[in-house]
């Protein structure tokens, strides 16, 4: 009969020891799960604004497992965000996420649909809607591939011209630029070997003789065509 309740009492003893265990077992897991869900998002390169604006979407990762949060579920909220040029995500463990940014370059702006964008230097329409402030920039008018627009862009730029003095771009179907200079000055160019003609027109610029100029017109090969104002 003692050894009975003395089994009874050992049973007893190890079933609360299990139960107790499992209780310290399961709230040290809880706290650890709670350890390492995501707390803290710091970005960092853009605006005060720009942060807010981006944290809104970013917000949606906060406690969820620092371990199940991968760098693509960051790149993927972030892609809607087209000012974003650069990206790096680094983890800091236990509970936050340092993201740094850098914003592309603003080249031009555009209307589609009658809603303006800015062309980014990372070759994305920006909304206006996602700029916090109003960039003076030209205008690019028509209906364009964006990469049609850069390597027009890229011609300019490597012969140096000064790019703040374009207040207009227009493109043409057969993929041909009219360009329109803050001097109310137009230069048309070709379809085909647009490089060439800025240099003709880089020489042309330093004649005295285009003072009163209105057009200058390179669309045909071998044949520059100008127009004075008073005509």
């Amino acid at each position: 009969m003692l050894q009975s309740i003395s089994k009874y009492k050992l049973y007893l003893y190890l079933f609360f020891f299990i139960f107790l265990s499992s209780i310290f077992n399961f709230k040290f897991l809880e706290n650890s799960k709670d350890k390492f869900r995501l707390k803290s998002i710091n970005i960092n390169g853009v605006s005060y604004k720009e942060k807010k604006y981006i944290e809104e979407d970013l917000n949606k990762l906060k406690n969820e497992s620092i371990f199940d949060i991968k760098e693509n579920n960051i790149l993927e909220i972030l892609a809607k965000f087209n000012f974003i040029e650069n990206i790096y995500v680094k983890k800091i463990i236990p509970s936050t996420i340092n993201i740094n940014l850098s914003k592309t370059s603003i080249l031009a702006k555009t209307f589609i649909n009658g809603e303006e964008f800015y062309i980014g230097k990372n070759g994305k329409y920006i909304n206006s809607n996602q700029i916090f402030k109003k960039y003076k920039t030209a205008t690019v008018f028509g209906e364009f591939e964006i990469k049609e627009f850069l390597n027009l862009y890229n011609i300019l730029i490597n012969h140096q011209l000064d790019m703040s003095n374009i207040e207009q771009y227009y493109y043409f179907k057969n993929r041909r630029w009219d360009l329109v200079f803050s001097n109310d000055l137009v230069l048309k160019l070709p379809s085909k070997n647009k490089s060439d003609s800025i240099k003709i027109y880089k020489l042309l610029m330093h004649s005295d003789n285009l003072i009163n100029t209105k057009i200058i017109d390179l669309r045909v090969f071998n044949q520059i065509i100008i127009t004075n104002k008073n005509e």
